[in-house]
């Protein structure tokens, strides 16, 4: 198993982005973190920030 992380582009991870995944989920848990960070742009948006997708990361961690 690994762990996925969506990280901002501040380096933070992003709340409620940390995923335990399998090499059979990791696609599909890959496009819910790129709708996360779709989420997370607008929410930033209407606070008058611009941030874009590239600027986000999906960061992997193995796990135990």
């Amino acid at each position: 198993m690994i762990e996925l992380r969506l990280t901002d582009p501040d380096g933070y991870t992003v709340p409620g982005s940390v995923r335990d995944t399998t090499p059979a989920t990791e696609a599909q848990d890959r496009e819910a973190l790129a709708q996360l960070a779709a989420e997370s742009i607008a929410q930033w948006a209407a606070w008058g920030l611009t941030y874009h997708l590239r600027d986000y990361r999906v960061v992997t961690w193995p796990t135990t």
